[in-house]
């Protein structure tokens, strides 16, 4: 169970990377609207303001992180909603009274990852979610959860993948776009 501010949320959509493609976008929203979430966290690289559209029309609050990509990162800023929140990258937040990192990448794929399950090692964090690298990766390291949700754009593998982390049961199913 996650608590962000005063909800308390069960299921979290996590996504990353998803370059401007509308059509991949619109169909994350339908099935993340149609599940349920309480929550959609995006790990950037939205790339334009206009790639927002389909989230704020979604009406799911939003958690989204500038992406190495996302160079209209001002104008994405003054487009978004006041309930909803802009971070740089990498960025701490609270999830259910317990420390979460979420960024979207540093320089290589190789080097992404390594910080990812640095952190997770560490035992600081409840869940370590990163993007950047367009790889599914989830996995358990001791008490931490390590989730990239992959590609929402399918560009560089292919594959168009958004994650929903039920946050009671710590677990992660992975949904094919």
């Amino acid at each position: 169970m996650i608590l962000f501010g005063e909800v308390i949320l069960l299921l979290v959509g996590i996504l990353s990377d998803s370059h401007d493609d509308l059509n991949s976008l619109e169909r994350a929203m339908e099935i993340l609207q149609r599940t349920g979430v309480d929550e959609i966290i995006h790990l950037g690289d939205l790339v334009s303001p206009f790639a927002l559209k389909p989230i704020i029309n979604s009406g799911i609050p939003f958690i989204l992180l500038r992406g190495n990509n996302d160079a209209e990162s001002l104008v994405t800023i003054m487009t978004l909603e006041s309930n909803n929140i802009y971070y740089s990258s990498p960025t701490e937040i609270e999830l259910n009274e317990k420390k979460t990192l979420i960024f979207h990448g540093f320089g290589s794929k190789d080097l992404t990852e390594f910080i990812a399950i640095q952190a997770a090692s560490s035992e600081k964090y409840e869940f370590v979610l990163y993007g950047h690298t367009h790889e599914l990766h989830i996995e358990k390291i001791d008490s931490s959860m390590v989730i990239n949700p992959g590609e929402v754009c399918g560009k560089l593998t292919g594959r168009r993948t958004i994650v929903i982390l039920d946050t009671r049961e710590k677990d992660a199913e992975v949904i094919d776009l």
